[in-house]
Formats: C-alpha cells, structure tokens, sequence
C-alpha cells in the first residue's frame, strides 16, 4: 500500500479481453468488503479487439479517494496476456515492490524484472477453455483473474466474489462466472524467484 494509504492496481490486456470489466468488478468487490472507497479508472480511445489497453482501480480501506488520475507505481499488475511483457512501456512500469499476476501456464522469464517483486501466475485462459467460458472473440479472462486476485491479496473471499457476481451477471450466467472463479482461486501459483 502506498503511503498515502491507497492501493493502486493497474490492469494490462488486450481489446476483448475483459480487462476494463475487471476493474470496474474490482472497485465493486471492494465495497462489498467495506473499504471506504474503491474507484475504476478505464482508459478508453480507438483501441480494436487485440490492441493493448489499460485500465486501473484505486482502493482505499480507510479514506476518500479524491485523485482520479492513471496509476504509474501500482502495488499490484494484473497481465491478461503475457505477450504485452514484450512492450517496453508496460515492462517499464514493473517496479519493485509490485506484485504481478499473469495470466500464463507456462515459465516466466524473470530476468528482466526489478528485484523485490512478487509473481503470481494462473492459467486464467485454460480455465476458461476447458469450462468453455468464451465468447465470439475468445476466453473471457475477467473472472478467473479476479478469482486468483482474490486469493493472492485476501482482499475478498468467494462468498464475495459469488454475491457481486450474482447481482452482476444474475444467477443462471452467474453459476458458470463463479464456477470459473473458484478454479482460478483454488489454482494459481507464486513463481519462485531465483
């Protein structure tokens, strides 16, 4: 948590990969577990299906957030593809102290990250093929990594998780979200640093 006592999680995706819709489900889940502000900033332009987009959320245990500007030194990175760690600009913003988590099933090379960070990792993509939770673009990488970011940070549980999920997505559509959730609660990793 930064000094000023508010939490910065910064989100990295690609168009069509759900990310805006997990930070704005972020700042929901917040609320649900009683922080006193939770705020979702979506960056939105021309960005197509594919293109690298960002969005942030800002959450606060015991203040107002009154800042509404983009995070440059988040606490945490959530990566929904691993291929944006190749854009200088996104491996830029890897600071130390950050924790990461990437959705990939395979090694991490961790060579080119700052020392004192912590790698989680969740095969986020694999869920959602095997559960066949898609859509017409392809996985839907929201909930799974919402479900490992939970388990990573303790920020929420899965009750939480099924209470915004329901209201969100109602409870038939809701069954399959959460189903998604807890296998990526329940699966994801920490990348031994060497």
């Amino acid at each position: 948590m930064k000094d000023n006592g508010i939490i910065e999680i910064t989100f990295h995706g690609r168009g069509g990969q759900t990310a805006i819709t997990a930070s704005q489900l972020l700042a929901q889940l917040a609320y649900e577990e009683s922080f006193k502000d939770a705020i979702a900033i979506p960056i939105i332009g021309a960005e197509r299906r594919g293109a690298p987009i960002q969005a942030f959320t800002k959450l606060s245990r015991n203040k107002i957030i009154k800042t509404y500007d983009s995070v440059t030194n988040p606490n945490y990175m959530l990566i929904f593809d691993p291929t944006l760690l190749d854009i200088p600009r996104i491996l830029e913003t890897i600071k130390s102290g950050v924790t990461l988590l990437i959705n990939t099933k395979h090694p991490i090379d961790t060579c080119e990250f700052p020392e004192n960070i912590k790698i989680f990792i969740v095969d986020a993509t694999g869920i959602c093929i095997n559960l066949g939770f898609m859509h017409s673009s392809g996985p839907i990488l929201n909930i799974p990594m919402l479900g490992a970011f939970g388990q990573i940070t303790k920020f929420y549980n899965l009750d939480t998780l099924k209470k915004v999920i329901y209201s969100e997505f109602g409870e038939e559509r809701g069954k399959k979200n959460l189903e998604v959730a807890i296998e990526a609660y329940n699966s994801v990793k920490e990348v031994e640093l060497i």
